[in-house]
């Protein structure tokens, strides 16, 4: 895997701008993935996607994730600073084929093909039980109420990556919960901001100098800072 480039950065900026989440995710995975296959990079386990992305999300914009999230019983918000290359050693990765067994029958992990066709439900219920029957190795059965519960545990207990959460602690009440991190909305975030700053310098440096935007990007972050320093 390699970190995103300033005119890559741009490009999955702009081409994602109306697309699902999952799709932003699998385009800048195809991006800092060149050797696998794009119309595969859909059929790996969620927490597949999860973990390269956080991968590329630290090699991009550096290892420190710093946020907040609010307590579930005060509503004070509580900080929190994560090494992202820490939390990555931290999830391993189950095996392309891994399977479940529940109740005689067969389980595999839900991949973003998955999620996505899922997502077509009505309700988070509906959800949740269409990507379970989509997951079902061995059959077309109905997933009772108490499968889906069983297999949601075994399935985050397989693939940790999927639902990463962080452990919290509510100094004003003592309340401990635990955040989910979404690595797909954090990195977004991110590459937004970063993409809107390279704008910036781009106009700024083309109205100076009259250079292409291809040629601006080209520059190391170093020789752009430079310029922008030039023009004052």
């Amino acid at each position: 895997m390699r970190p995103l480039s300033a005119s890559q950065l741009l490009s999955l900026w702009d081409a994602g701008q109306r697309r699902h989440p999952i799709d932003r995710a699998l385009l800048a995975l195809a991006l800092a993935l060149p050797e696998e296959a794009p119309e595969g990079l859909a059929d790996h386990p969620v927490g597949w996607r999860e973990a390269r992305l956080l991968a590329l999300r630290n090699l991009t914009f550096g290892t420190q994730l710093d946020g907040y999230d609010a307590c579930p019983r005060c509503g004070a918000m509580m900080e929190f600073s994560v090494d992202g290359n820490a939390l990555l050693a931290e999830l391993p990765l189950p095996a392309q084929d891994a399977v479940i067994e529940l109740d005689g029958g067969k389980w595999r992990l839900p991949s973003s093909r998955d999620q996505a066709l899922a997502l077509e439900a009505d309700n988070p219920e509906a959800v949740a039980r269409a990507l379970l029957e989509r997951c079902h190795v061995d059959g077309n059965e109905p997933v009772s109420p108490a499968q889906i519960a069983s297999l949601e545990t075994l399935m985050e207990a397989l693939d940790p990556a999927a639902n990463i959460r962080l452990g919290m602690h509510c100094s004003d009440c003592g309340q401990h919960w635990d955040a989910l991190l979404d690595v797909g909305n954090w990195f977004w975030d991110e590459l937004g901001a970063c993409a809107r700053e390279l704008l910036h310098t781009v106009h700024r440096l083309a109205r100076a100098y009259g250079w292409p935007e291809a040629d601006i990007l080209a520059l190391s972050p170093a020789r752009r800072a430079a310029y922008l320093d030039l023009v004052g």
